[in-house]
Formats: structure tokens, C-alpha cells, sequence
């Protein structure tokens, strides 16, 4: 169970859904997870407080400097539907990948298959993902023992 309570505490961090759920529907944790009374109070107790709140913001601005600081001229063009993509990904993806590049590389990839967005941001898209390729792809190949 004590796994369970893990995986919930992780989810609650990933999801301000998820939070605002429970905070409502506090069985929302028993159907979902195996946990015992005093894990499912103490989980429940956690969703309601304020830090939980602070918990999902660094959680979101972790995974999104990522983002910020690798695609910025991205970020630009779709500005106005960032937070919508951005956690469309981050639900269609909830497991993230403290490597920067690969995270990004991923949410570039979420984006072109997303049919809403201008030819102009496209382009940009484009052009940043390309950039990011090329560097992950390097960082692949300086994590490579050299064969002699």
C-alpha cells in the first residue's frame, strides 16, 4: 500500500486536477489506489492544504522551464494557447524526463501532431525543434563511450 500512497502523493503533485478533485470527492483516492485509512486521511489532508498548492506550481514551472529556456520563440507563437497545450501535453504525458532536451524534444513532438496551430508557428516550431534535435542528439553521443 505504502506504493500506492507513493504513486497518489506523485499524481496529487502532477495534477491540479486531480487536487481540486479530491479536495471535492475525497473517495477519489480510494477508487483510484490501494491505501489504508490513514494513508487515504493523510493524502486527503494533503490535497486541501495550501502547500499542496505551492507543490503543483513548482511542479508545472519544473517542467516548463524546460520549455521556456529551449524554445522560446515557440512559447512566442503559441502564447496565447500555451497553457492549453501545455497541459494537454503534460496530462497526454505525466511521467517527465529531468533531461531537458528530451522533455522538450517530447513536447515538440506533442505539438506537431496538434492540427490548431498557425502556419507561423509551425515554422518556428519547425526551426526550434530542429535546434533541440541536434543538440540531444550530441548530448547522445558525448554520453557514448568511444570505441578504439
Amino acid at each position: 500500500m505504502l506504493v500506492d500512497f507513493q504513486r497518489a502523493l506523485a499524481d496529487l503533485t502532477a495534477s491540479p486536477a486531480l487536487c481540486r478533485q479530491v479536495r471535492s470527492e475525497p473517495e477519489t483516492l480510494r477508487e483510484r489506489y490501494d491505501l489504508t485509512d490513514k494513508e487515504w486521511r493523510r493524502l486527503a489532508g494533503i490535497a486541501k492544504s495550501k502547500g499542496m498548492e505551492a507543490n503543483c506550481m513548482l511542479y508545472r514551472a519544473n517542467r516548463l522551464a524546460p520549455v521556456a529556456l529551449n524554445m522560446p520563440e515557440t512559447c512566442e507563437a503559441i502564447r496565447d494557447d500555451l497553457n492549453r497545450l501545455i497541459s494537454a501535453y503534460w496530462e497526454s504525458e505525466p511521467t517527465t524526463d529531468v533531461h531537458f532536451l528530451v522533455e522538450t524534444d517530447r513536447f515538440c513532438r506533442f505539438l506537431q501532431g496538434q492540427s490548431g496551430l498557425s502556419a507561423a508557428a509551425r515554422a518556428v516550431l519547425e526551426r526550434e525543434h530542429a535546434i533541440v534535435a541536434a543538440k540531444l542528439a550530441a548530448s547522445r553521443n558525448m554520453a557514448r563511450p568511444t570505441q578504439t
